[in-house]
C-alpha cells in the first residue's frame, strides 16, 4: 500500500515528451529533404520507412524503460519488492511499414506534402507513447501479484474520452484494455500499475467523472442548438461515438 508521487509520474511524462520530440526532430530532418514527385513515389515512400525503422526501435525502447524503470518503483514502495521490470516496448516494425505505405496515399491523392509530413511525425510520436504504457501492462501480466491499471493525466489539457478513461480508476487488468488501446498522439496520460490500496497524489477518478460529465454535458448542448435536436439526443449520439471509438481502438491495437 503506497501513495504514488504526482512528481514520479511527471518525471516520465517528461522523458517520454522529451524522446517524442527528439525522434520527431530526426525524422523531419529526412522528411524536408525528400523531393516528392509523381514518377518517385516508391522511391520516397521507401526512404521514410527506412527513416522510421532506424529511429523508432530505439526510441520505443527507451520510453518503455521510463515506465520499467516506473513499474519497479511503484511496486518497490507498496510491496516492498520491485518486480525487475523488463522495457518490453510492443514496437512492431510491420505495423509501422503499413501506416507508412498508408499514409502516403495523402500524396497521391494530391494533398500537399506537409499532411503526410505532419502524419508521419504523429504516428511516431504515437508509438512512442503507446510503448510507455504498453509496458506497464506487458510486466504486469508477467507478475504473480497481478496489479490492475489506471490511466492518470498529466498534463494541462485531457481530451474527453481520456477523462472518462481516467475517472474509472485502477479497474483495468490487461494489455488489450482501454487502458493501453486508446493512446493517441500527443496523449498526457500515464498508465499506471496500482496493488490493493495504492493511491496517486492529486488523482481523484470522482472528479475527473465530473469534468467529464460537465464537459459532454457542454459539448451536447452546443450540439443541440446548431443541430436544432435535444440535449439528450445529442448525449446519447456522444456515447454511440465512445463506443465506437472503443471498438476502433482495439482493432488498431491489434494492428499496432
Amino acid at each position: 500500500m503506497a501513495t504514488i508521487p504526482r512528481a514520479v509520474l511527471d518525471v516520465v511524462s517528461a522523458q517520454v515528451n522529451a524522446l517524442s520530440a527528439d525522434a520527431q526532430e530526426k525524422l523531419l530532418r529526412v522528411l524536408s529533404r525528400i523531393e516528392w514527385t509523381p514518377d518517385n513515389i516508391a522511391e520516397c515512400r521507401s526512404i521514410v520507412v527506412e527513416a522510421m525503422q532506424a529511429v523508432m526501435p530505439g526510441y520505443t525502447a527507451l520510453a518503455a524503460q521510463a515506465s520499467a524503470d516506473l513499474y519497479d518503483a511503484v511496486r518497490e514502495a507498496s510491496v516492498g519488492e520491485a518486480l525487475g521490470a523488463v522495457a518490453e516496448s510492443g514496437y512492431r516494425p510491420e505495423a509501422t511499414d503499413g501506416a507508412v505505405r498508408a499514409g502516403v496515399q495523402k500524396i497521391v491523392d494530391g494533398k500537399a506534402v506537409e499532411a503526410f509530413n505532419d502524419y508521419v511525425l504523429q504516428r511516431a510520436d504515437y508509438e512512442i507513447r503507446r510503448a510507455a504504457n504498453y509496458c506497464v501492462t506487458a510486466n504486469g501480466a508477467r507478475d504473480p501479484l497481478r496489479p490492475k491499471y489506471a490511466r492518470v493525466p498529466t498534463g494541462a489539457e485531457t481530451c474527453d474520452f481520456c477523462l472518462m478513461l481516467a475517472s474509472r480508476g485502477f479497474v483495468y487488468h490487461s494489455t488489450s484494455s482501454a487502458a493501453v488501446d486508446h493512446t493517441h498522439s500527443a496523449c498526457v496520460c500515464r498508465v499506471i500499475c496500482g496493488f490493493p490500496g495504492d493511491e496517486v497524489e492529486d488523482y481523484d477518478p470522482d472528479a475527473l467523472y465530473r469534468d467529464w460529465q460537465s464537459s459532454i454535458k457542454s459539448l451536447a448542448a452546443e450540439r443541440a442548438e446548431r443541430n436544432g435536436t435535444t440535449e439528450n439526443a445529442e448525449l446519447s449520439r456522444i456515447m454511440r461515438g465512445y463506443g465506437n471509438a472503443a471498438k476502433a481502438a482495439k482493432k488498431r491495437a491489434k494492428r499496432a
